[in-house]
């Protein structure tokens, strides 16, 4: 069904009003459609790494979303799509020559095999396999926690099976997944491009991706960078993971210099962790404090299960709307 108005029904967030109308419904499964001629940044996921619900959790959000699949939310990941006529790529069909958009994910999620389902329209069927989608164009990596390279796997052989993906990555990222033999047989199908950071990927016609360093803990010394998209008209940083923003002392630049800045959203406050010691992410709260003179540019992300402005009406989610920040929503989509 088309949904003209573009209400998708995001689970914990309850029903929003989507920025364009490029949403159809299909039961659970929701398939999003994209401006011809533009190139747009999508959500695909606005969770921290273990999504909605947690493994393990019986808390009143992740019960109801294991109760409800309406309430399940994917780990963070962004889509980049390219429907321009003058960058498409170009195959022969029956009717002769058919476009085709590029596509682009950041972060190997491991809900990528749904998110890659929300991109099925862009992606297009495969060319030789039957019931099969196109491999996305390329995949770029922010770091090496599981979150964010957990659904590589599913590239593999035993599932979707790519052929010469590349991957960007830092150069440390790169090396440890080639030289870790359990992901051995999947490295072989995937053309790793190794990414320092400061270093720019050029996806053609005015549209690239550059690697910006960012402090996160870091136990394999690979590194973790945020991802400056500069599209034809308008640009945005991706930045799902930070320690704090203390220690980014370019965090204010970085931030004010773009049109949107997704930011890491983990946690509200420290109460969130039952006990448990601190997790290094900045409080949604210090965020608002720090940055409130740009909160028409920055949209909070990567929540935890745990964050209470997870609930519609709460007083976390009032007080984020009120300082006038935007919330990640899959599906939300941002014109480039």
């Amino acid at each position: 069904m088309n949904n003209e108005r573009g209400i998708v029904n995001d689970g914990a967030y309850g029903p929003f009003i989507h920025d364009s109308p490029f949403i159809i419904h299909h039961s659970q499964f929701i398939m999003l459609t994209f401006p011809e001629n533009s190139v747009t940044a999508v959500i695909l996921g606005n969770m921290q790494d273990a999504g909605l619900p947690h493994a393990g959790c019986t808390c009143g959000r992740c019960m109801a979303a294991f109760d409800d699949p309406s309430r399940v939310q994917y780990a963070a990941c962004l889509g980049i799509v390219d429907r321009r006529r003058n960058a498409e790529l170009r195959g022969e069909g029956a009717e002769g020559r058919r476009e085709r958009a590029r596509v682009y994910l950041i972060d190997a999620t491991p809900d990528i095999k749904f998110q890659l389902n929300l991109l099925a329209g862009a992606l297009g069927p495969h060319p030789q396999r039957a019931n099969r989608l196109r491999q996305p164009d390329g995949i770029f990596l922010t770091h090496a926690h599981m979150g964010h390279i957990g659904g590589l796997p599913q590239l593999s052989k035993e599932a979707m099976f790519v052929n010469g993906l590349p991957v960007y990555a830092t150069p440390t990222l790169c090396d440890l997944l080639q030289q870790t033999s359990l992901w051995s047989p999947l490295v072989a199908e995937l053309d790793f491009r190794p990414m320092p950071g400061g270093a720019s990927v050029d996806l053609g016609e005015g549209l690239a991706v550059t690697a910006v360093p960012v402090p996160h803990r870091d136990e394999w010394g690979v590194g973790t960078v945020a991802f400056h998209i500069q599209g034809p008209s308008k640009s945005l940083l991706y930045l799902p993971d930070i320690d704090a923003w203390e220690q980014w002392p370019d965090a204010e630049n970085r931030l004010g210099s773009v049109d949107t800045a997704l930011v890491d959203a983990s946690f509200y406050n420290p109460d969130e962790l039952g006990g448990r010691a601190p997790v290094a992410h900045p409080l949604v709260t210090d965020t608002i404090a720090r940055f409130g003179h740009l909160a028409d540019r920055l949209v909070l992300t990567h929540f935890n299960h745990t964050n209470p402005v997870l609930d519609a009406g709460s007083a976390a989610e009032t007080a984020v709307r009120r300082a006038g920040f935007r919330m990640a929503r899959t599906g939300q989509m941002f014109i480039l």
